[in-house]
């Protein structure tokens, strides 16, 4: 306790001596996620999992890594000193739903593998597959972390903030979830818990306009990390993340 007061107000004692004050917001933020690399794909299919129990289904798509937008949203705490001289120290905390998109064009049964013996060929050129429509979405759950440095310029009774940065995304959880339909009306789906991503670390850049306590946010990020583990190595990245994030902005302090 006394470590954190003293913390506190050595933090108070610098924003004094050196003219910064300290802004605390909270935000509210949507996007759009897709993943890139050579390991993505734009379209795939939805392969039948065996299952240890009747009624149970371990169906899964058979690549995740959607090249197509899907719709995230999160919330954030954010707290920053501002100079004088506009010059900001900022750091943003919080929980993110994370979402990729691939279109689903075929349904594969499990005895496809267990009983055609035939050389593979290309999807519906074989007897077993099932055509479908369909989507399925990669979902991440996050804990996000964005320390920034940048600059706050004044344009009349507006503030513009300008907050080049990196994001460190910490997975807790992820799920294969999607959805298709034959023809005939039979509906085949996936649901599945995968393992857990590994740290993602992207480079941000991010722009607040506050009118007094309210503002709008926007912002860019780009991966750096391979996030499909069974991708080439170093150098190679198989599915890196993109993200683009719009959100509203309400300061407290």
């Amino acid at each position: 306790m006394k470590t954190t007061l003293l913390t506190l107000f050595s933090l108070f004692l610098i924003t004094q001596v050196y003219g910064q004050k300290i802004e605390l917001s909270f935000q509210a933020n949507s996007g759009l996620f897709h993943y890139s690399g050579k390991s993505v794909a734009a379209t795939s299919f939805i392969n039948e999992g065996a299952s240890d129990a009747p009624g149970q289904t371990n169906n899964y798509t058979n690549n995740p890594y959607g090249s197509k937008n899907g719709f995230s949203y999160g919330g954030d705490v954010q707290a920053q000193f501002v100079s004088k001289s506009g010059f900001i120290v900022g750091l943003q905390a919080g929980y993110e739903l994370l979402r990729s998109k691939v279109d689903i064009t075929y349904y594969e049964p499990l005895y496809f593998y267990l009983f055609y013996s035939a050389p593979l060929e290309p999807l519906g050129n074989n007897p077993y597959q099932v055509p479908v429509k369909g989507q399925a979405f990669l979902q991440d759950q996050d804990i996000n972390i964005n320390p920034y440095i940048g600059y706050r310029l004044q344009i009349k009774q507006i503030k513009l903030d300008l907050m080049p940065g990196i994001d460190l995304g910490f997975n807790v959880i992820s799920y294969d979830k999607g959805k298709a339909t034959a023809s005939d009306g039979t509906v085949y789906r996936t649901d599945l818990k995968l393992p857990d991503a590994p740290a993602d670390i992207r480079l941000r850049f991010g722009v607040a306009a506050l009118y007094k306590k309210w503002g709008l946010t926007a912002s860019f990020a780009d991966g750096l990390t391979n996030l499909d583990k069974n991708a080439p190595g170093a150098g190679s990245p198989g599915a890196h993340s993109e993200l683009i994030r719009f959100g509203i902005i309400y300061r407290i302090l």
